[in-house]
């Protein structure tokens, strides 16, 4: 079952959505990232490694929830609210 969910959105992903908050719909976590990647092609290199595989600096919260460790078959619900925080680094 697709969920509407509110996402929010920091650091290089803000700068490649261009919002720092957006409404989409996906049934789990994966599917809200290649909505994100349709939406602009550089959520990808954000996102994943060269291999595919999700890189080690995202951090997904549901509902104010770490998902620990990130889940991306995990289910949405309508009305969920998922941050999506790749660590800043830097200093």
């Amino acid at each position: 079952m697709v969920a509407r969910v509110k996402v929010r959105l920091f650091h290089e992903l803000l700068s490649s959505v261009g919002k720092s908050e957006i409404e989409l719909e996906a049934d789990t976590i994966g599917g809200l990232l290649q909505s994100l990647i349709q939406i602009n092609a550089k959520v990808r290199e954000v996102i994943y490694d060269s291999h595919g595989d999700l890189r080690g600096n995202i951090t997904f919260y549901v509902n104010n929830k770490i998902l620990n460790p990130s889940d991306l078959s995990r289910k949405l619900n309508d009305g969920d609210l998922i941050l999506i925080v790749p660590l800043a680094a830097g200093g």
